[in-house]
């Protein structure tokens, strides 16, 4: 299949939360509305859609990874995200930040501030159904450079997942990751902004932002592939307000013509806006996706979110990124009155659709520090950052 017009590049920003209004989008609306009423009748059989999800940090505190441990000594993640799990498998192509890194077992299973995840996670979220798993974060050094390598050798085993951010020699950082779908081809980049201060041992191990290495490695992507996903690990924790940073590096994948930018990092939702570059192509970006799963003590961080979409093929195969979509999720959990954090458990993720007020007094957040937590709450902060039409 040729080049295509449309490049995806999926930036995983760490959505977080923006104070700051969304970008406006009506006339990038009235645009996408005019291309997709054009010849819709003659066009619709000749049509190949391919499926995205895209879902935010797979954060594993302590208490998640207790919660999840059998008899045996053995962990089993499944039942965290039953209630989701036919999202991700129905969808052609999914993706996962995977917040925290598998160290190995030459060090202690451990949470918050260096994290080392029991490797049972990797072939969990494959049995989900994950196909893209970014592993260029913050945390990607918590054990240094064995912890990095460990983890990335675990992710390797996983056959049906592509994984990037963490690489094992300088070859292996100058090969781009891609996948293919009904004979499309993707490309997979994947940049963090910094590793909570620990150096690296070499250039090459983890992918950070640099604005000529991404020039570099998406002219690469785009020259062996039909589409360019980023994943952007971005932006300030705990705060819904785009930084400059993500406006710098947004707007440098619009004029790269990405076309799609998945944003983590900052643990709360942020904006989906779509961003024009210079030679007028639109780029989707995702800035942060807030928290798939967290033991987090407030209601925002407790809030994430699934972005969907698709990808359309038309017959002249060019490439059109349509039908986007949000879909608000809740990280719960159970624990005693004071929220201690050796009593939470039962975590699991629930879309906020069928959140109950029931589960929401459940909720090991409710009354804690006095929060409320509720239904209604937790949609009226998606729809401050969320535009209208996605939330439908």
């Amino acid at each position: 299949m040729q080049k295509k017009v449309l490049t995806l590049a999926l930036a995983v920003f760490g959505l977080w939360g923006c104070s700051g209004e969304p970008e406006p989008v009506s006339e990038v609306q009235s645009a996408h509305a005019a291309s997709e009423q054009k010849d819709a009748g003659a066009e619709k059989e000749e049509q190949t859609v391919i499926s995205f999800i895209g879902v935010g940090d797979n954060l594993i505190h302590d208490s998640v990874f207790r919660d999840a441990e059998l008899a045996d000594g053995s962990y089993d993640f499944k039942p965290i995200y039953e209630n989701v799990a036919k999202d991700i498998e129905q969808a052609d192509i999914a993706f996962l930040n995977q917040e925290t890194i598998i160290a190995g077992d030459d060090y202690a299973y451990s949470g918050y501030p260096a994290f080392n995840t029991p490797p049972e996670i990797a072939q969990d979220m494959s049995e989900l159904g994950f196909d893209l798993v970014n592993g260029a974060t913050n945390h990607a050094l918590d054990y240094d450079y064995p912890g990095a390598l460990n983890s990335l050798a675990v992710w390797n085993e996983q056959k049906d997942i592509v994984y990037t951010g963490i690489f094992a020699s300088e070859a292996d950082r100058n090969a781009i990751r891609t996948i293919e779908r009904e004979g499309v081809t993707f490309s997979f980049l994947a940049y963090t902004y910094g590793t909570n201060g620990i150096e690296p041992d070499t250039t090459y191990r983890v992918s950070y932002f640099d604005e000529e290495q991404i020039r570099q490695d998406v002219a690469k992507a785009k020259s062996i592939s039909d589409v360019v996903i980023v994943s952007a690990h971005w932006g300030d924790e705990n705060t819904q307000q785009i930084s400059e940073m993500q406006r710098t590096y947004a707007r440098l994948f619009a004029d790269l013509e990405v076309d799609v930018v998945i944003g983590t990092h900052p643990h709360i939702l942020q904006p989906i806006e779509w961003v024009t570059g210079e030679r007028g192509n639109e780029t989707l970006v995702v800035y942060s996706l807030g928290n798939f799963v967290a033991h987090s003590l407030t209601d925002y961080n407790t809030l994430g979110g699934m972005v969907t979409f698709d990808f359309v093929v038309a017959a002249d195969e060019t490439v059109t990124v349509e039908n986007v979509r949000f879909d608000p999720t809740v990280s719960h959990y159970v624990a005693d009155r004071g929220n201690v954090e050796s009593t939470r458990h039962d975590f699991k993720i629930y879309k906020l659709e069928d959140y109950t007020e029931e589960l929401a007094l459940e909720h090991g957040l409710n009354g804690y520090n006095g929060l409320e937590i509720s239904p209604e709450n937790y949609l009226a902060i998606a729809k401050a950052v969320i535009p209208a039409e996605m939330l439908d």
